[in-house]
């Protein structure tokens, strides 16, 4: 089996970084580039710019993507934000990338989708319910997730493949890949248990063509959307987004084969988690390699393990 590629790299400059990861796998990523490119961002707050897409991440982005000897003809920048997308579009400056680059740039609202697929999810109590995809994500030749390394709530980590999904389904779904109807009732070890089971089912419809990481700085202790950063100074890419976000758990001090997410997709062969098994471009890990304050329910996070597995894992 031939490995995964990813890149690593650390600097001063976000925009720099994230240009220089995706030219370390250039061949790669430019085999996955498509007339229309979508970037995916994390807007988990309009206003807490250390939980959101800084928007120097979407210029290295941007930057690589008009470097290609074929550049896309249209570039969307596509989020549902936990709060108000256009909020998060103005606030954080996105408005700006359609004057600066000479090519057609629509930023979207997911939250207005019109079309939505619907595929079974499971819950806690064994039931299944179902999550709707946007269309406009799924239709797309060529997505791109940019994510923020982040501590979670119910993952351990949240990184580029988990954006990608949990970013774009229809809003009032996202509770159900708890496990659960409603944010009150959620509760782990169940809720990791689900969300790690519904994330692999939606990913084998969603998954990124592309992941990058900018990784200036992350977000640990109780996050996701928490305001404890900690400066990182790295990015990374890779066209096999399993391995991309192998590398920066292993970046942030977690093992990546313990995270029920890195670990299922490992095992069905949807991409590469173990370490050994991909090849690094850049710096080593353990050159950059921070060990970021956990959530604070993460020992019961760690406990996303259940026996019937295999058949919860298969779509119906």
């Amino acid at each position: 089996m031939s490995k995964a590629r990813v890149s690593l790299v650390h600097g001063r400059d976000r925009r720099t970084n994230v240009f220089n990861a995706l030219e370390l796998v250039r061949a790669d990523v430019e085999s996955r580039l498509a007339e229309q490119v979508m970037l995916k961002p994390n807007f988990l707050s309009s206003h807490n710019q250390l939980a959101s897409s800084h928007v120097d991440a979407l210029r290295g982005v941007l930057d690589f993507l008009l470097s290609a000897p074929t550049p896309p003809r249209e570039i969307l920048i596509a989020e549902a934000g936990a709060e108000d997308t256009w909020d998060a579009y103005r606030n954080f400056g996105y408005y700006a990338l359609q004057d600066e680059y000479p090519i057609p740039l629509r930023l979207l609202d997911l939250h207005r989708e019109t079309e939505w697929e619907e595929t079974p999810i499971a819950l806690a109590d064994g039931t299944e319910t179902v999550a709707r995809m946007p269309r406009s994500v799924l239709d797309c030749p060529c997505t791109i997730s940019i994510a923020i390394p982040k501590t979670h709530d119910t993952c351990v980590v949240t990184l580029a493949l988990k954006n990608m999904i949990m970013g774009t389904i229809y809003r009032q779904d996202r509770v159900k890949m708890h496990g659960f109807t409603s944010h009150a009732e959620r509760r782990v070890p169940d809720e990791s248990r689900a969300m790690n089971i519904n994330l692999i089912r939606l990913a084998r419809f969603m998954a990124p063509d592309v992941a990058v990481v900018d990784g200036a700085r992350g977000v640990q202790g109780n996050g996701p959307g928490g305001a404890d950063g900690l400066d990182f100074g790295i990015a990374a890419a890779s066209t096999d987004v399993f391995a991309a976000d192998a590398v920066i758990a292993k970046t942030m001090g977690f093992e990546p084969l313990a995270l029920g997410l890195l670990r299922y997709g490992h095992d069905l062969g949807m991409g590469i988690a173990d370490l050994d098994e991909i090849e690094l471009r850049g710096v080593p890990i353990a050159s950059v390699a921070k060990q970021f304050k956990p959530h604070e329910t993460t020992e019961l996070q760690l406990q996303w393990q259940v026996e019937n597995a295999e058949s919860l894992l298969a779509v119906p």
